[in-house]
């Protein structure tokens, strides 16, 4: 099971706007990016609870067919079916994924801190980025600061006509020192 970043962000790096709306994404619904093709290999997903609050209010849930579980310290209240509260750290939640998910994999659908708490303890596998040709100018940045210094491995690129374009990283192992002596 490996845990998979799928997630939209500005040009300037946002994956919202100050006020958490979305709606900046409108004018790119018409292209297939391949979420149906993502969406098969997924058993489960994980977000925090901004973002499990922000999803509820979009009408009907999204991921009735998916194990999802939010990370929140308070209780969650009614919940829509196979969604779970987790209450505690992140390191405990990835190790209970990695134990009872056997087939599949796991969406890390953010917000940004989630992300960050899920790379401090080395446990995103791939980050499936897709930048949109907007600015924003201010948001709720995808990385939020202090986020932990990293090295990825570019795997894929593609780009479309209406400016999107898709980033697929793996993290790759420790960045080599340069040698200051030579040369």
């Amino acid at each position: 099971m490996r845990i998979r970043l799928y997630i939209a962000v500005s040009l300037d790096g946002y994956i919202a706007a100050a006020d958490g709306s979305v709606d900046w994404l409108e004018p790119f619904f018409d292209a297939d990016y391949g979420y149906d093709s993502f969406m098969q290999g997924i058993r489960c997903a994980v977000m925090g609870r901004r973002t499990y609050e922000q999803v509820l209010d979009f009408g009907e849930w999204p991921y009735p067919d998916h194990d999802v579980w939010v990370l929140s310290r308070s209780p969650l209240g009614d919940v829509p079916p196979r969604t779970y509260g987790w209450a505690e750290d992140p390191a405990s939640l990835v190790r209970h994924l990695r134990a009872n998910v056997d087939e599949g994999d796991c969406w890390l659908i953010g917000g940004g801190q989630i992300l960050r708490e899920f790379e401090r303890i080395g446990a995103v596998d791939e980050y499936e980025i897709f930048v949109m040709p907007v600015l924003l100018g201010a948001g709720i940045p995808l990385f939020p600061d202090p986020f932990p210094a990293g090295r990825l491995e570019l795997r894929d690129v593609t780009a479309w006509a209406n400016g999107a374009v898709r980033l697929v990283y793996e993290p790759s192992g420790p960045e080599e020192p340069e040698d200051l002596d030579e040369g």
